[in-house]
């Protein structure tokens, strides 16, 4: 087989699971993930993505820089969640509300989670957090 063959192949049932493991950890259900593959792919199955096709979905979910082009970074992911805790959306053990952050995002943007964001709309994201957090610490300040 020749490299572009390889590359054309079905995915194997090793990079399945390692689509799964960070999808299972991002907290993404069945529609989330398919929707999120065929936003990244255009595939509509998983059991259809190339091997390539696969490395994309792998890298995108991990955080990593991949064929995404245009879509949020891992920078900017881990700003909005800083963010997000520095504003309070956090659990009773302090963790990351994530599902506050993507109905937020949903309802501001119009994707179902911080992962569908553009890098531009992520860009936007951040401005609106920081309006947010420099609100709050305002009100604090006024209130002392």
């Amino acid at each position: 087989m020749i490299r572009g063959e390889i590359m054309a192949a079905k995915m194997s049932d090793a990079q399945r699971r390692k689509i799964f493991t960070p999808a299972r950890e991002k907290k993404l259900d069945n529609d989330e993930m398919h929707g999120f593959i065929h936003h990244l792919t255009g595939k509509d199955s998983m059991k259809h993505l190339s091997i390539r096709e696969a490395i994309v979905v792998i890298d995108a979910l991990e955080g990593k820089k991949s064929n995404a082009i245009g879509m949020i970074t891992a920078k900017q992911q881990k700003y909005i969640q800083g963010m997000a805790k520095d504003i309070g959306w956090v659990d009773a053990a302090g963790r990351l509300d994530t599902k506050r952050l993507n109905l937020w995002v949903k309802h501001r943007y119009g994707v179902d989670s911080i992962i569908w964001l553009t890098a531009k709309k992520a860009s936007d994201a951040i401005e609106g957090m920081k309006a947010m957090h420099t609100r709050m610490r305002d009100a604090q300040a006024e209130a002392v």
